[in-house]
């Protein structure tokens, strides 16, 4: 590793949304047919086509896990989670008390917060350690188990505030996340400047996002029942029960979707700041990242995302992975350069057994995209994987 690059380097990513499209859905076809089974290689594919696309200074990165390793994890989570969620949601409400099954949700739910927690970092591990640029692996140290506590901890404040702690838990995340990441033997830091609050220019942002979706909260209902009035008072239709119901069930479907709506367009500012903060406090060897995420241009791409994920079931959920992929790589930089030529091979022991509780709960569409803490998209995918086995790339 002797070359050395311009002060100013821009990251990339070369990849076409059809090319991308046409994997997916053989990836789907397939992971149908093997019912699931397949979607360890669908992964595995995905990932090195997404991954040898990925340019930094104009070198690719390589993919180098497998099916086999992702299969392992799977086996791992299988009496981890799966069978205990299979207990929790399909037979205790048939088997005990109401009472006592509600509870017993509960707990699950409580559980999974540091469960989920300690899978993201699993995941990341994995990913990582399977990661090669210029020849030299990636790694990542520390505890999954203390990444869960303290994540833990941060939703307990993050829910006794409201969600006023969002930021502050989100830049605890990334930090201890990115300050136990490796390039070689060269860790990254998490540093900010003196003087200047971790969270610069996230607070405004995430007042525009609560208030504005605490209105849509409550103004969605509000307007769906003068519609409700509306129609009972003017006839506009057959008063029948079934024509009542129709109509009942299209109001309630639109509250969901100006909900949905609601969520991507108040929190967008909010997303696109905290992106940009987090990046901009990542440094490797003196060099800085920045990334230049925008308002407009990441609610089109979250909603083209949503939509993807919505309309084909899950099963091209690795579609919108790659366009989030692909607006980050694609807008960020890494300002002046590290020494390179300095950075020796990780001393990181591997990860050999997958992605293990990654698996279970999908957190990254099948691409390596982790969603970030409290996303919409993270907290959904999750649901669904609680009530149904895992498919798609």
């Amino acid at each position: 590793m002797t070359a050395e690059a311009a002060p100013s380097q821009t990251f990339a990513h070369s990849g076409k949304f059809f090319n991308v499209l046409g994997l997916a859905l053989k990836n789907a076809g397939l992971t149908i047919i093997t019912l699931t089974m397949y979607r360890f290689w669908a992964r595995t594919a995905m990932r090195r086509r997404l991954w040898s696309r990925t340019f930094v200074m104009g070198d690719p990165l390589e993919y180098t896990g497998s099916a086999s390793e992702l299969f392992r994890g799977f086996l791992i989570s299988l009496p981890c989670f799966f069978l205990p969620a299979i207990f929790v949601f399909y037979i205790a409400p048939y088997a005990i008390e109401p009472v006592y099954a509600g509870w017993l949700t509960f707990g699950f739910y409580v559980l999974s917060v540091p469960l989920v927690a300690a899978a993201r970092y699993w995941m990341r591990r994995y990913q990582l350690s399977r990661t090669r640029w210029r020849g030299i692996k990636l790694g990542l140290a520390g505890s999954a188990w203390g990444f869960a506590t303290a994540s833990w901890g941060w939703w307990v404040l993050q829910l006794l505030s409201l969600g006023w702690y969002t930021p502050a838990a989100r830049i605890n995340r990334a930090r201890q996340m990115w300050e136990n990441t490796r390039f070689g033997d060269q860790p990254f830091q998490f540093e900010v400047e003196h003087g200047e609050s971790p969270q610069k220019g996230m607070w405004w942002a995430f007042a525009f996002g609560w208030v504005t979706f605490a209105i849509a909260l409550v103004g969605a209902p509000i307007a769906a029942a003068f519609v409700q009035r509306y129609l009972v008072t003017t006839e506009l239709f057959d008063s029948s029960p079934e024509a009542y119901s129709i109509a009942y069930g299209l109001i309630g479907l639109g509250v969901l979707l100006i909900w949905g709506l609601a969520w991507l367009i108040c929190w967008a500012p909010y997303n696109a700041a905290a992106m940009n903060r987090i990046a901009s406090l990542i440094t490797i060897d003196g060099a800085r990242f920045k990334l230049k995420a925008r308002t407009i241009s990441l609610f089109i791409f979250t909603l083209f995302g949503w939509l993807i994920v919505i309309l084909s079931l899950g099963l091209l959920a690795p579609v919108a992975g790659f366009l989030q992929v692909r607006y980050i790589l694609n807008r960020l930089e890494l300002v002046d350069t590290p020494r390179f030529a300095e950075i020796g091979q990780s001393v990181l022991r591997d990860s050999d057994s997958g992605e293990s509780l990654g698996d279970a709960f999908d957190l990254d569409m099948g691409v390596g995209v982790i969603w970030p803490a409290g996303s919409p998209a993270k907290a959904s995918r999750a649901w669904c994987m609680w009530t149904r086995p895992p498919i798609g790339g």
